[in-house]
């Protein structure tokens, strides 16, 4: 699973929406892109599903050039781009119906699916009502179910708790935390505490420019483990880790999400209470956004 992006630009007349993004994204996880309206972060989904054409450079996803080949690129995606509008004569159903036809899935496989997402979304008992009857946040529901449809390897997902209400936020939240447990996420998001929950890397974009990528900051390594108890870790995927009382400060190997390192954990024997990344989000996007500061690694 990957997510490759060389170069890429985009511009509508003299305005450049995506400035030369150089982004490599590989195996399971959650990527976040934070940054404010207009940033370039739906640009940048939309070029890697082929909705738009770059002006120069190229997306990869498992190494097939989306814009030559977007057939054979896209079969193992499933997306969420921008704020989702149905055929409003249309039910729930017959939407998945449609994609599932479109993603070639077989009969048995679309009802085993539609029952699964139907009731992972709760959208379930509203699927033979027409999606014109539909509020706002169950529009979104049903996106994410289409989205998920096939259970593509790599999954993007533009702004997916738009428009819910603090229970569905949860929900949704929860649904993205298990994907990115076995699938690629690549979403965006204008919330801040939502990169830092769902996310495992987080790069802020600011004005079509990548400014910082969590993935060269020596801290995105860090998680502070709560627990119950307290053991003796012995698992290879942990570099290095130190203790006080119960608290454990985890120093991970690069290769493994958080999510690895929590379920090692588990495995262990630890009794998890509480889990926090060492960061400081804030004041680093505060910073970038008034161009305080820009990465390194992006000037």
């Amino acid at each position: 699973m990957e997510i490759y992006m060389d170069s890429l630009t985009k511009n509508y007349g003299k305005i450049k929406a995506l400035d030369s993004i150089n982004l490599k994204i590989e195996g399971h996880g959650c990527t976040g892109l934070l940054g404010p309206n207009g940033a370039g972060k739906t640009t940048m989904l939309k070029l890697a599903t082929n909705i738009i054409k770059p002006s120069r450079g190229k997306v990869e996803l498992n190494n097939v050039n989306v814009a030559i080949y977007p057939e054979k690129a896209l079969t193992p995606v499933g997306a969420l781009i921008e704020q989702p509008e149905f055929y409003s004569y249309l039910t729930g159903y017959e939407i998945m119906e449609f994609t599932s036809k479109i993603k070639g899935m077989n009969r048995d496989d679309f009802k085993s699916d539609i029952k699964r997402l139907g009731k992972l979304t709760e959208i379930d008992q509203y699927m033979t009502r027409k999606t014109g009857d539909y509020s706002r946040g169950m529009k979104q529901r049903l996106a994410l179910s289409v989205a998920m449809l096939g259970n593509p390897e790599i999954i993007i997902l533009d702004e997916p708790t738009f428009g819910l209400d603090p229970k569905g936020m949860v929900d949704i939240r929860n649904i993205i935390k298990n994907l990115a447990k076995e699938h690629l996420v690549l979403l965006s998001t204008h919330l801040i505490s939502e990169a830092r929950e769902l996310c495992d890397r987080t790069i802020i974009i600011n004005k079509g420019k990548i400014e910082y990528d969590s993935a060269m900051s020596p801290e995105r390594n860090l998680l502070k483990v709560t627990a119950e108890n307290n053991i003796n870790i012995t698992s290879e995927k942990i570099k290095n880790y130190s203790v006080e009382g119960n608290t454990f400060i985890i120093e991970k190997n690069r290769n493994y999400s958080n999510y690895d390192i929590i379920g090692e954990l588990i495995r262990e024997g630890l009794k998890i209470e509480y889990v926090e990344k060492f960061d400081n989000l804030e004041e680093i996007y505060v910073s970038v956004i008034n161009g305080e500061i820009k990465d390194k690694n992006f000037a």
